[in-house]
């Protein structure tokens, strides 16, 4: 039965864990132990971004030892292997319409499975938006979550005391490698607080709970409704940022989430409250970027902190003392790095490119990493230096992966230095022009 313990959940989480906190700068996870209970039955809800990666970080936060059970879309299952594969790892199908009408009868029999296993005290992961959406917005909370707690909980008199969990999950820069994650849990909805409703009216209660949940998760997740501004909201948040979390959650470790919020929070408000204040800070903001694009900057520069001729220095030559180092790890990960880019480019939707990266670090660097380790050892006949290599070409490999951010940043440094230096008027007026 799925609500037992499976040894390929235990296998697959260690072996997924440490390429997950390597894809990362940070991760950040905050309220799981207060607001996720050990001993009831709980409903797992995040927001969607990613198609992988999500349920990866769900499962990296989890810090008891229960097996979270995911429900996916039913066209992953197609294939039996990949299906085998994917119920080892605690995951269920769930059809849609455009699975079609027939399949749609199957869904009863999941959430009756559900129900058992919320039944056991096991927690459950269901994405509410029912799709994923690479956008800093939340999609419409569909009714699965309300469809199976409810009548799970009626089932027993609503003594199973279970409790849904709204997530917020916030990448900051949702294609950039080496970036941070952001995972807030929320406090939790009290599904008996929906007694009385559901005796009375089951229909009811289902759409005020799936209101309710949809209310939460607008208050902790970067939401951006309003498409036709939707770039100057990211310009915003790219160019204000660091600053205000640095002025207004300076203690806290999301301090760059709060800050993204509090940016879309205040540029909602003077869209409701302040049309004409709000249309010149937009418009401001389209002219920014449009002078940044002229000089061939964007709006991840970071404009407002000009490194010093020192810093710089000292930098470049970190830099060149280190590409010794750097360029054996990119020349003995090469391989990985060009079936990464060949992967890639067979995907047109851009925001399965993460997820895509992060399954050919986690498969084809071991691979390699084996495969070339054995190659010296058969012609060198040295295994000492064999397992040398063996440990050596994942370390500097990853250690190249830095290096070379760090390099795009310096240059990046660098070109914002010289356009202050050579367009001071322009630079400052930028600098009107971006500040919220």
């Amino acid at each position: 039965m799925i609500y037992r313990y499976d040894f390929r959940y235990t296998l697959a989480k260690l072996t997924v864990s440490i390429p997950l906190r390597l894809n990362f700068r940070r991760m950040i996870f905050v309220g799981k132990k207060e607001n996720v209970s050990k001993d009831r039955a709980v409903i797992l809800a995040p927001n969607h971004r990613n198609a992988l990666l999500d349920a990866l970080l769900l499962v990296f936060s989890s810090y008891h030892r229960k097996q979270i059970v995911f429900l996916a879309r039913a066209d992953i299952f197609k294939q039996k292997f990949v299906a085998w594969l994917l119920k080892g790892m605690r995951i269920m199908p769930v059809f849609r319409i455009r699975d079609g009408k027939d399949n749609l009868d199957k869904n009863s029999e999941i959430f009756d499975n559900a129900a058992r296993i919320l039944r056991k005290n096991n927690p459950i992961a269901l994405f509410p938006e029912a799709r994923h959406n690479p956008k800093q917005s939340l999609l419409p909370i569909q009714k699965a979550v309300p469809r199976i707690v409810l009548p799970t909980e009626a089932s027993v008199d609503f003594q199973l005391q279970s409790q849904i969990i709204p997530i917020s999950i916030y990448y900051r820069d949702m294609f950039g490698f080496l970036s941070d994650a952001y995972v807030t849990f929320g406090a939790p909805i009290e599904v008996s607080d929906y007694r009385d409703v559901y005796i009375e009216n089951p229909v009811l209660a289902v759409n005020q709970l799936r209101q309710e949940l949809e209310n939460r998760l607008k208050s902790m997740v970067v939401n951006i409704w309003n498409d036709d501004f939707y770039n100057e909201y990211i310009y915003a948040i790219d160019w204000n940022g660091d600053r205000i979390a640095h002025e207004k959650y300076p203690k806290r470790k999301d301090n760059f989430l709060q800050a993204a919020l509090y940016i879309v929070r205040k540029l909602d408000e003077l869209y409701e409250n302040d049309r004409d204040e709000f249309d010149r800070k937009t418009d401001g903001f389209r002219e920014a970027h449009t002078l940044l694009k002229k000089y061939g900057l964007n709006s991840k520069d970071r404009i407002e902190k000009i490194p010093s001729a020192s810093n710089l220095f000292v930098r470049y030559a970190a830099l060149i003392l280190s590409g010794p180092v750097a360029f054996f790890g990119l020349l003995n990960g090469i391989f990985p790095i060009l079936l990464n880019k060949k992967l890639t480019g067979i995907f047109k939707d851009k925001q399965f490119i993460p997820s895509v990266r992060y399954a050919s670090g986690l498969l084809f660097v071991p691979i390699f990493d084996l495969i070339q380790s054995l190659t010296i050892g058969a012609i060198t006949k040295e295994r000492i230096l064999a397992l040398g290599y063996f440990i050596l070409m994942p370390i500097t490999f990853y250690f190249a992966l830095y290096w070379r951010k760090w390099l795009k940043t310096a240059r990046r440094d660098s070109k914002v230095r010289r356009f202050k230096k050579q367009h001071p008027d322009t630079w400052k007026r930028l600098l009107e022009l971006i500040r919220l």
